[in-house]
């Protein structure tokens, strides 16, 4: 079976397209509190108990203690995402979808598929390769969510694509993908939302 990396290095190099045009630059969007206002939490456990629920944003720079655990169950729900809101980026994605650009999502999620499925119900047919969940078992990306975006631009900078534009409401994120520039020979422009 092949790779992702193996999989996106094909589709390129025997005209992956998008929109009918061939481009080495994308633009990545993160989802959650970059396109929609997500309410959707994370549940925090103790020795396997909630202890309570976080938002997004407390998230991202919480460190876990001795027999914590995260739980992301309200993110596997599609009901719940299928209510969120749209950001102001969200019109961002719209127009450069239209104009034919390639975009693609990288977020913390863990079901890319629902992801694909939730911008197709609302119009936006984003290529199966370029919809990442980092945490999606299926792409098989292992350390932090920082280092799995970090990962997964990677695998696209292999697979061809040299200028990148990244959204996302995470700083550190956004460092991490800033640093590849040099390891790759690529350019990354990012955008904190």
């Amino acid at each position: 079976m092949k790779s992702l990396t193996e999989h996106l290095r094909d589709r390129i190099q025997f005209g992956f397209t998008v929109a009918k045009s061939k481009s080495d630059k994308i633009i990545l969007f993160d989802l959650d509190d970059t396109i929609i206002n997500t309410t959707a939490e994370i549940s925090l456990y103790k020795n396997g108990k909630l202890i309570r629920t976080m938002p997004n944003a407390e998230f991202n720079d919480y460190v876990l203690k001795p027999g914590e655990s995260f739980g992301f169950e309200q993110f596997d729900n599609p009901d719940i995402l299928n209510k969120e809101t749209f950001t102001k980026y969200w019109e961002t994605l719209k127009r450069e979808y239209r104009k034919g650009t390639h975009v693609g999502i990288l977020t913390a999620r863990s079901d890319s598929k629902m992801i694909k499925r939730f911008f197709l119900s609302k119009g936006i047919s984003i290529k199966e390769e370029l919809v990442m969940a980092v945490n999606d078992p299926v792409l098989g990306l292992s350390g932090s969510v920082q280092q799995k975006k970090a990962e997964a631009i990677e695998i696209l900078a292999d697979a061809g694509y040299k200028t990148f534009i990244f959204f996302d409401d995470n700083e550190p994120n956004l460092k991490a993908a800033k640093a590849l520039e040099n390891k790759f020979n690529i350019k990354v422009h990012t955008v904190h939302v």
